[in-house]
This record gives structure tokens, sequence and C-alpha cells, in this order.
């Protein structure tokens, strides 16, 4: 299993992220769609595969991170969905079998970024339309490679304040500060999220860094029909914008029913 990048900033994720709700009414209108369980892949701690299940959706969330899971869990032992359920796994998307089908699989929150090589990408998208039903959908949102700068390469990246928030559960001062390196020939940003803790003077620093790639639309078109899923609403935003007036790229493909 790969490293848990997530352990040192677990306890703080959900306060940094929790108030990006935009995309789950759009998953949730996609689970109304079709039949059978949902799949999410990268559940993280989560933010959208915890309001489904409260929506009376059966949903099952994987993820790497043992520490995301671990909050999951907590988070979903308070919630106690009466219509609906969560199972919540360890695996990794590149390469999981669940022994089942499901009507939808989707990942969220740019975590397809996590993705670096053809080689995963490929891994991955094979893995989804195993799990698919026939006709089943797949749903993933990623930034945009068009809506960065990639001019900056092999400058130095300075760490900005992105924002200054306090913690309403302990009144402690918490500041995030981001760093970003990129590397346009690959069409990665490295990135570096610096959160910083004041509890009672004391400054308590915990560090965050990885690598998001940024695939093209005409790739991503590629990769799915590889895979046999085919690709049937491009987006620019989780409200349905057209693409070039969002700063994401929001795909939903088909699995093909056999013949």
């Amino acid at each position: 299993m790969p490293e848990d990048l997530y352990a040192p900033i677990a306890d703080i994720y959900d306060f940094s992220y929790d108030d990006f709700t935009e995309d789950i009414v759009f998953y949730e209108n996609l689970a109304c769609a079709v039949d059978g369980p949902l799949l999410e892949l990268g559940v993280g701690s989560g933010r959208v595969a915890l309001p489904l299940a409260r929506a009376g959706f059966e949903v099952v969330g994987i993820d790497t991170s043992a520490s995301m899971l671990a909050r999951a869990r907590v988070k979903l032992a308070k919630a106690k969905p009466r219509m609906g359920s969560l199972e919540l796994v360890e695996a990794d998307m590149r390469d999981f079998d669940l022994g089942r089908r499901f009507g939808l699989v989707f990942v969220a929150a740019n975590t397809f970024q996590h993705l670096l090589t053809t080689a995963d990408e490929q891994a991955c998208l094979g893995s989804v339309a195993k799990h698919l039903a026939p006709g089943g959908l797949f749903a993933l949102g990623v930034r945009s490679p068009t809506s960065f700068a990639w001019e900056d390469a092999g400058m130095p990246a300075p760490l900005l304040l992105d924002w200054t928030r306090t913690d309403p559960a302990t009144g402690d001062l918490i500041m995030k500060f981001v760093a970003t390196q990129t590397d346009p020939a690959r069409l990665i940003r490295h990135m570096t999220y610096v959160y910083d803790r004041v509890h009672e003077g004391a400054v308590q620093r915990s560090v965050f860094v990885t690598d998001l790639r940024c695939p093209t639309l005409d790739e991503l078109r590629l990769l799915l029909q590889q895979a046999g899923l085919r690709v049937t609403h491009v987006y620019g935003d989780y409200d349905l914008s057209p693409v070039g007036l969002g700063d994401n790229l929001v795909i939903v493909a088909r699995a093909e029913a056999p013949e």
C-alpha cells in the first residue's frame, strides 16, 4: 500500500475542505440516474460519500489513506444513515477488486490527478471498467490545465497565505499557506501545503507535499475510450457550465454494453 500522504493533515482536512460542497448535488443527480450501488475512488474522510449515504444510496468508498478512512469511520458512526449505507475499504484505485459491479463509479475533488503516469491512469480506468455494470456511469472532476500558468517552471516558489480561519471547536487560529512549482513538460504541479495552528501562543505546523498531474481533455477522452468508456458529457464545472467557462473538466462516461 502506498505511503499515507494525508496522515500529517488528517485532523485538519475536514476543517479545510468541508465548505466545498459544489460537486455533491452533481454526483447525487448522477446517482439518481442509475440503478445499483455507488463506488467512490479516493473517498477520503467521506465529504461526498456520506451525504450520498444520508440521501439513501448504497455507497462503497475506497482509499489508500488509513488516516483519512479512520476519520470517515468516525463521521459515519456519528451520522448513522437511516436509509442508505457506506462501506469503507482500504484499497488502491489503480488496482482493486471488490467482486461486484456498480451503477456509478466516480472520482471527486481532483483525486484522479494523483495518478502521475499514463500507466497509472490506464490501470485505474481498467479497474473502473471491470466494476461498472453494463450501461453504468463513470464520472470524474479534475482541474483544467488551461486554468494554470505554466511559464514559471524552474522558478522559486513563494509560500503564500491562502486563508486564516478560527477553529470553532477549539478557538485556535489556523493559517493555510501554499507553494506551487510546475513541470509543464509532464503537466505536473508540485504542491506544498503548510498549516499553522496557533494555540495559546504556540504554533503547531503540519506539512503536506504532493504532486498533481493535469491531464488534457483530449488525453482523458482517449484513455476513457481505451477502457471501453464512452464520453457522454463534458462540463467546465459542476454547475454544468460549458468547458472553458470554469476552471475544471468534469466528465461523464458510460460503460459500453457488451455486443
